[in-house]
């Protein structure tokens, strides 16, 4: 703990060391409490919000009695950009509400869109297309998890995915290779995690922190994804023995019956389908396209955009969308919403600018003259 003390003493900060200490002390204990969730049987947003509520009341207490004319939190009124004043709870601002909406509205319009079926319809759709081939099967399959995974969650992306293959692989006879077809679904939900923006919480943090673009992040992250699923499915095939039919007689057998699968079946209703179709394309190019909206719609924000198109995919199910805001993981929400609390306390009481020094200070190479 020395270390922080004296790193606290160099940077000149004005917050006490033994302020600074406490709250690393802090965060370690609440990194220890989610380390071991199961064992404490606690949700990590109840965790995450009662280290947020005890850091927001001791703050409060000890800049009251260390400096009350200069308050750790900078409790008052925010002023808006027109110039008006807004009284705020002190922990509204300290949420970063442009992650969280994104996180909600992306939810909410794939949890409506995926009932029209355009996500199964497309993965039998691919499964006649390989027209039964194992290794053709695996691609298809493993760059559909990888599609799935960009824009649902790595559970929704398997289970569309992970039931498809067990059906395919059961009708083709080949259920010797379920395990292995898995494992490599399994892995490439990981993969496609990675593809976008909205793949993942952390992209989604990362790339509002560093004022990151939708495209500009795809294309940066899209050669790796491409590498990554390319050996993933090569090591799969060497691994598992995943190979092509050798026969014509073994392919026409294996068309005839992946030919079988109907993707109509997938469909409830073809204009709820075809709309959901146009929603998730205008879903994409809106969110490509943010930062170039015409008339200041950009500054609204990516948040915006996945919470209107939430609200438009809503209206097909108006009378029942409860059932869509059950569907909600509230518990991620509650979690990072109070975790942006605990950062932001923890940035008040210079910590993390003491880990941010401590790092450089262990990064850092000697200098030339040093090296001399």
């Amino acid at each position: 703990m020395g270390i922080f003390f004296a790193l606290s003493e160099v940077a000149g900060h004005e917050v006490p060391g033994w302020v600074t200490g406490f709250y690393l002390l802090v965060l370690l204990a609440m990194v220890l409490c989610l380390a071991f969730e199961e064992k404490i049987h606690a949700k990590k947003s109840l965790i995450v919000g009662t280290f947020a509520g005890f850091c927001l009341v001791t703050e409060t207490v000890i800049g009251y009695f260390t400096d009350r004319a200069h308050p750790m939190l900078p409790f008052g009124s925010i002023t808006l950009p027109n110039g008006h004043e807004i009284a705020l709870p002190i922990y509204v601002p300290a949420i970063d509400w442009s992650v969280i909406t994104i996180i909600l509205g992306a939810s909410l319009f794939v949890e409506v869109t995926s009932r029209s079926g355009i996500f199964t319809w497309l993965a039998i759709k691919l499964t006649k297309q390989s027209k039964g081939d194992p290794w053709r099967l695996l691609i298809f399959y493993g760059a559909l998890t990888v599609i799935f995974s960009a824009v649902l969650n790595n559970v929704t992306a398997m289970i569309i995915v992970g039931s498809l293959t067990t059906v395919s692989l059961g009708k083709l006879e080949r259920r010797d290779l379920l395990l292995g077809f898995l494992i490599t679904e399994g892995l490439l939900t990981n993969v496609g995690g990675l593809l976008t923006l909205i793949s993942s919480v952390p992209n989604i943090i990362v790339g509002q922190a560093a004022g990151i673009g939708f495209v500009p992040f795809f294309l940066t992250s899209a050669p790796f994804v491409f590498v990554a699923t390319l050996v993933t499915l090569f090591q799969a095939r060497l691994t598992f023995g995943v190979k092509s039919l050798a026969t014509d007689e073994e392919r026409k057998i294996a068309a005839e019956l992946v030919a079988s699968f109907d993707e109509k079946e997938s469909v409830p209703s073809v204009r709820f389908f075809w709309c959901s179709v146009l929603l998730l394309l205008g879903f994409i190019v809106c969110l490509a396209g943010q930062s170039a909206l015409p008339w200041d719609l950009d500054e609204l924000g990516m948040g915006f955009v996945a919470l209107f198109f939430a609200g438009l995919a809503l209206w097909f199910y108006k009378n029942e969308v409860d059932t869509f805001y059950k569907a909600v993981d509230w518990d991620l929400l509650g979690f990072f919403a109070s975790l942006f609390v605990v950062i932001y306390v923890m940035e008040q009481a210079e910590v993390l600018g003491i880990i941010g020094e401590g790092i450089g200070a262990m990064l850092s190479l000697p200098g030339p003259a040093a090296q001399a």
